[in-house]
């Protein structure tokens, strides 16, 4: 997931957080260029020739990471309701029904949740996109655990 640029005052252009949607390694990027990277830190460089230190923050459920520079936190993208942050987590649900394979189609659906979550969708589309993501793992998961019994039995 790429985010919008949004500028800070001290930095040299605009801020850039690329998150891979796997596994979430944020890469951050100033004017184009790469900032350094050092531990979770990233040094970005300033309009006067020097650099700041930045942390890139994700919290939960939440599909878009904020940057923390000076003890100030910029977010990345639109905040999200509680409803649905909660919408995009009832899939894992599925872990306490199903076990390991209910845990793992779970966690797909929470994905593709955060993955509905960054579109461009009104929050009610979006809702409703979720509650029908979150019936699809609830299938899915049963199509799976039907055919497991059937083929030990």
């Amino acid at each position: 997931m790429i985010t919008e640029p949004f500028s800070v005052a001290r930095v040299a252009g605009p801020i850039v957080v690329t998150t891979q949607d796997w596994w979430g390694h944020p890469a951050v990027t100033v004017n184009g260029v790469p900032a350094p990277r050092t531990g979770k830190r990233f040094a970005l460089s300033t309009v006067d020739g020097g650099v700041v230190q930045a942390t890139v923050r994700t919290a939960l459920a939440d599909p878009y990471p904020t940057v923390e520079i000076d003890g100030v936190r910029h977010r990345t993208g639109p905040s999200m309701s509680v409803y649905l942050r909660i919408l995009a987590l009832l899939p894992i649900l599925l872990l306490t029904v199903g076990g390991l394979i209910g845990g793992l189609v779970g966690a797909f659906g929470v994905l593709a949740n955060l993955t509905v979550a960054r579109t461009r969708m009104t929050p009610a589309v979006k809702a409703l996109t979720m509650v029908g993501v979150g019936i699809a793992t609830a299938i899915v998961w049963l199509v799976i655990a039907v055919a497991l019994n059937a083929a030990l039995s």
